[in-house]
């Protein structure tokens, strides 16, 4: 009889638990969300995170903070948010880069793993462009190739951080010309904008929506676009593939994700979320004033694109042997 008893218990306390999960699952969101974003402000993913940020707050019906935490190419975020409890009020906005580039140019210093997140939904995309100090000794992307070999080392090239898709490119360029020029790595966009225009480093790498007014002004000039064709509103800078490096044409987006292991009736709400707050014409206005594109996708397009280029990366750190081991 006592053990009858205790069986019922234990049935019992199973029972309230899961009742207790099911019960907070279907009143999901109650309490405010954390947006965990990997970068400093004045890039292009802080810059995206706070144009979403007021629908996508007002959709999910809860405040929404965004928390940027930056360092080791988001590397710093990724693990805090892997850690974190996986019940929705966690939420990484990292860049496509962080989950892809990252884990494959730095496997033995970061900690975070393509398996620990569930991707959610993409956003929005950028457009990479490698540029260059206007001053420079050099008008075209031969003329620069042809001075970085007959002055070894007297280049610098400043990126967000190693993993990033500024560095990926640029080590590919680096590797496929025979280059030597120095990498100087930086917490995000913004301080490389800073590093360019205060002369420090004289070339970079980022999204058009960061580095596109300063091409406009004349501060930088452009010496390649990773994407897979020319640009429109930048139609004389060529691509990566006209140049001879077509393993470097990866382009930057925006995706939300949530640690491996939240309920799927947290994804698709906050997939939903998503999906409204990007057909707001109020983003889509902001997004184009940014020179991004919006370019939503739900949580198996989303992840069958993010698996799909971990084996594009994977593949070409391999061949290239670029990255630390």
């Amino acid at each position: 009889m006592r053990d009858i008893t205790v069986l019922r218990l234990v049935v019992l306390g199973f029972t309230v638990l899961l009742g207790g999960q099911v019960c907070a699952q279907t009143d999901y969101p109650n309490r405010r969300i954390e947006l965990i974003v990997p970068f400093p402000p004045g890039g292009p993913n802080d810059t995206a995170a706070r144009i979403i940020h007021p629908q996508f707050s007002a959709a999910l019906g809860v405040p929404v903070l965004i928390v940027n935490k930056p360092g080791l190419g988001g590397g710093v975020a990724a693990e805090y948010t892997a850690r974190a409890n996986p019940d929705g009020y966690t939420l990484f906005y990292p860049t496509n880069t962080v989950l892809t580039i990252l884990p494959a140019m730095q496997p033995g210093q970061v900690k975070h793993r393509f398996s620990d997140f569930v991707a959610v939904a993409s956003t929005m995309a950028d457009f990479g462009s490698v540029t260059a100090r206007a001053d420079a000794p050099w008008k075209t992307f031969e003329e620069m190739v042809s001075y970085a070999r007959k002055n070894p080392g007297k280049l610098s090239y400043g990126s967000a951080g190693v993993g990033t898709l500024s560095s990926f490119a640029m080590e590919i360029l680096k590797i496929s010309y025979g280059l030597d020029i120095v990498h100087v790595p930086f917490q995000g966009t913004g301080p490389v904008k800073n590093a360019i225009l205060g002369g420090h480093v004289q070339l970079v790498s980022s999204g058009f929506s960061s580095l596109g007014p300063l091409i406009k002004s004349g501060d930088i000039k452009g010496l390649f676009t990773t994407s897979p064709r020319r640009i429109a509103a930048f139609p004389d800078i060529p691509t990566a593939t006209e140049k001879g490096i077509p393993e470097a044409t990866v382009n930057l987006w925006m995706l939300l994700a949530v640690p491996a292991g939240t309920p799927r009736t947290v994804v698709d709400k906050l997939a939903g979320a998503l999906e409204k707050t990007m057909k707001d014409p109020s983003v889509t206005s902001a997004v184009e004033n940014t020179g991004m594109a919006v370019d939503y996708h739900g949580p198996e397009a989303t992840q069958k694109m993010l698996e799909t280029e971990r084996d594009v990366v994977k593949n070409v750190v391999l061949k290239l042997n670029i990255g630390k081991k």
